[in-house]
């Protein structure tokens, strides 16, 4: 694994220069630590989730004894390639999507999908019925 390496970028005296700064660059805190001069803070893209690739970003080193910032970057924002989705496909999702539409009930569903995704079906339903008939907020609004 390589080592970091870091650029240096500007040496603010002013906390609010150094957040606009980092507002521009798009970024959130990623990690906090103190150190011996004061504190440093590592900030990361805030898109790094769905952009893998994307390795950016900012060290700031408060130094408390001379009262400044330094600000450092590393690497460059790259967003070409999202990443695949966070949430892996699941059977259940499909079984759920085909009884909303074929307007099955909530136990019907429930017995067509295996016993193991038993604890899953209802948040699915919920939510694909929610999507398909927006007045309805609950599976229990079926019953009648």
């Amino acid at each position: 694994m390589t080592r970091r390496q870091w650029n240096f970028v500007e040496e603010f005296s002013d906390e609010n220069d150094m957040k606009s700064f980092i507002k521009q660059n798009n970024v959130s805190i990623k990690r906090t630590e103190t150190i011996a001069l004061g504190k440093k803070v590592i900030y990361r893209c805030i898109r790094a989730r769905k952009y893998s690739e994307c390795d950016f970003q900012i060290r700031v080193i408060y130094d408390y004894n001379d009262e400044k910032i330094a600000v450092s970057t590393s690497s460059e924002h790259n967003h070409d390639n999202r990443a695949s989705t966070t949430c892996a496909a699941s059977p259940i999702r499909d079984i759920v999507k085909k009884s909303v539409a074929v307007g099955l009930t909530q136990s019907q569903t429930r017995r067509a999908v295996q016993n193991e995704y038993t604890s899953d079906v209802p948040s699915l339903l919920n939510y694909h019925r929610s999507v398909s008939i927006p007045n309805v907020r609950s599976t229990d609004d079926f019953r009648v």
